[in-house]
């Protein structure tokens, strides 16, 4: 599996902002200590935006003209370049090591650190008429915009791990193709994993042709902003269930989102090991 990654992302900053470049660099280290390879990602045109958001809204995005406490106004090219890493990562199975996020943003809205929804870009930019896919969010924030995008379409299965209450706060029920998990904060690891093994069976039933997988590691028990309690070895476990899904799977790919713990690479090295095992 190829890792997309480039320098640029590592550019830019917010003061006391727990979305910055040391999450990514951190998680770059591990991945070169296990051996993997890098490829850089290609260039994003507007159609690919439009299949998944509004025009008035990715034209707000290139003004700058919004405003979101959470989500400071970000040079459009940095949000390209996010895009353009999950985009070549759907088209190579691999994995789209980048930022800002993604899946908070719908199709008309942005917040949560994310601006454009970068898992659904690329999954459309793949994913052929009536395909069936799966886009798996194992972030401890339920993917409010990965669910606006989706919702309702019965060819791509939306499923959800997240911790409720929490924000953005919606995620708390099941709706049509979106499948929800809410758990309580201070989940221990092997709960998580028993519901973790039940989203396979549902996603196992489904026999998608695609599998997108939002990687968040802010599940991880010393995280800032969530209350789970993930360890280490229990990152292992969920690399190696999603190890296996991914084998039975033509096509596949993970874009990262969250993660901000100080180290990071704890819950990343315990997830890549087993993973590209």
């Amino acid at each position: 599996m190829k890792v997309v990654f480039d320098e640029r992302c590592l550019e830019y900053s917010f003061p006391l902002h727990p979305e910055n470049p040391e999450r990514v660099e951190k998680i770059k280290l591990v991945l070169e200590e296990l051996g993997n390879s890098f490829v850089k990602p290609g260039k994003t045109g507007e159609n690919s935006l439009l299949k998944v958001h509004e025009k008035d809204f990715v034209d707000k995005l290139k003004t700058k003209d919004y405003f979101d406490p959470d989500t400071p106004k970000l040079d459009f090219g940095y949000i390209l370049l996010s895009v353009g890493c999950a985009i070549k990562a759907a088209k190579i199975n691999g994995f789209s090591l980048s930022r800002p996020p993604g899946h908070h943003a719908g199709k008309n809205f942005l917040g949560g650190f994310c601006y454009l929804n970068n898992i659904a870009i690329a999954l459309e930019s793949i994913r052929k008429e009536n395909e069936r896919a799966v886009i798996l969010d194992i972030d401890a924030h339920h993917g409010n915009g990965t669910e606006n995008i989706f919702f309702g379409n019965e060819n791509v299965l939306y499923i959800s791990l997240h911790q409720h209450p929490l924000y953005p706060g919606t995620g708390k029920e099941s709706r049509k193709n979106c499948i929800n998990f809410p758990l309580p904060p201070y989940t221990t690891g092997n709960i998580y994993l028993k519901i973790l093994l039940r989203a396979a069976k549902i996603i196992e039933r489904f026999s998608p042709k695609i599998l997108a997988i939002s990687l968040g590691f802010d599940t991880y028990e010393k995280d800032k902003l969530s209350q789970f309690l993930l360890k280490e070895n229990d990152f292992e476990m969920i690399g190696a269930i999603l190890n296996r899904l991914t084998a039975n799977t033509e096509k596949f790919f993970i874009v990262l989102e969250g993660g901000y713990a100080e180290d990071i690479e704890v819950p990343a090295y315990g997830f890549f090991k087993t993973f590209f095992r």
